[in-house]
């Protein structure tokens, strides 16, 4: 796509304008970068120009973002503006987008690498990004985005407390570590036991930075949006992708060891109706899985971009066992909120479909089996700038479905 500054800037320079790339960057600076531009008659679309300023010999400069499903360097590169320090790559793109860049000038093997510290945060983009748990350290948010209302802590809103738990399981045959979140007023006399909210990749949903499920909750709970929660953040081992992969034993830990120490420890409900499971890419996977395996515990499913493609091992080729599972049994008393990104396009292991795909297939095999399905697409891809919105989403969606009848 052409951006309408970006050719009236070509065409100053060809003719010579003295200054113009100058006044361009201090326009730049200004109103910050990306460029977005409307669209003539399309309300629902933008042109988004990423630029990059070159301060120093630049033989190409790489854009790294889920825009595109290649990896190939060569697919994502940015055109420099004739023999200017101007660098830049323009999309159409749907005007609720929200997702996470960086900038890779002279990318080499470690630059390019995933998640490398190497790439750069746009330096004309006020939104900065720390760590490493989203794709790029600078984020595009677009004006009709869905709002995130509920990742900030907010004035007199009392905030509850984190405490930190070891877990000896006799399945995992190791020690394993929580965080519980205890929510501000907790009273261990309660006479109704608390509803009670499980993540997996705890590191990820407990940070501030990334998906800040205490202020979430503290915010949920004293708008009376639900009510007053639990949480239990479950800490991954180095084999995360096969703890959370159609795993029964980790699935047994969390359901026969975990929590009933939990519920020792705090008044915690034993109620599937009001209990979660929660989690992201193969975290969405496990919390289907274990909701599939103990429908006793787990009586609702919270899943952000389902990695529903693995076969019943992940080395498995014959993609979506668990989906098939859900299609050829009884249903179960379990409740889904299923969200994906409409960028999560691309091809998953082995061949697999993609993320986006299996969960529509997910939807499709759930409501026909006449589950309580919500299901939503946003416009973002697979990370925690897009995960944190749609887990207030998902909470209080999960909230209003409680009382309903089943189907």
């Amino acid at each position: 796509m052409t951006s309408p500054r970006l050719e009236q800037l070509k065409q100053q320079v060809k003719t010579g304008e003295s200054g113009a790339v100058a006044h361009f960057w201090e326009e730049m600076k200004a109103r910050h970068t990306p460029l977005v531009e409307t669209i003539p008659g399309d309300q629902g679309h933008a042109l988004v120009t990423f630029l990059y300023q070159a301060q120093q010999p630049t033989k190409n400069v790489v854009l790294i973002s889920q825009l595109t499903t290649s990896r190939d360097p060569a697919d994502i590169v940015l055109t420099r503006l004739l023999s200017t320090d101007v660098w830049y790559k323009t999309y159409l793109l749907r005007n609720d987008m929200r997702l996470s860049y960086s900038l890779v000038p002279n990318p080499t093997p470690e630059s390019l690498a995933y998640n490398s510290e190497l790439q750069l945060r746009d330096p004309l983009n006020p939104v900065y990004l720390p760590g490493t748990a989203n794709v790029g350290h600078s984020a595009l948010q677009l004006p009709a985005a869905t709002p995130q209302p509920w990742i900030a802590s907010m004035p007199d809103v009392p905030t509850g407390k984190i405490e930190e738990i070891q877990v000896e399981s006799k399945i995992l045959n190791s020690q394993r570590k929580a965080w519980v979140y205890i929510p501000a007023g907790y009273e261990a006399n309660r006479r109704a036991p608390y509803s009670l909210l499980v993540c997996f990749d705890g590191f990820v949903y407990s940070a501030p930075e990334w998906v800040p499920t205490p202020t979430i909750l503290d915010n949920l709970i004293k708008a009376g949006k639900i009510p007053p929660t639990l949480a239990v953040f479950i800490d991954q081992s180095a084999k995360r992708n096969l703890e959370l992969s159609n795993n029964p034993q980790f699935a047994d830990f969390v359901a026969t060891e975990l929590l009933p120490q939990v519920r020792k420890q705090w008044r915690a409900t034993s109620d599937p109706a009001h209990t979660i499971v929660c989690g992201s890419s193969a975290g969405g996977l496990a919390g289907a899985f274990i909701a599939f395996r103990h429908s006793d515990v787990f009586g609702n499913v919270l899943s952000q971009s389902g990695a529903f493609w693995p076969g019943k091992t992940r080395d498995n080729p014959e993609h979506e066992w668990l989906t098939r599972q859900f299609e050829s049994s009884p249903k179960l008393p379990v409740r889904f909120v299923l969200q994906a990104g409409i960028l999560e396009i691309g091809p998953t292991p082995l061949n697999g479909p993609s993320i986006l795909a299996t969960n529509r297939h997910l939807k499709d095999v759930l409501k026909a089996k006449g589950y309580d399905v919500n299901y939503s697409e946003v416009a973002g891809g697979h990370e925690p700038l897009t995960w944190r919105g749609g887990l207030a989403e998902g909470l209080i969606q999960l909230q209003e479905n409680e009382d309903k009848p089943e189907k």
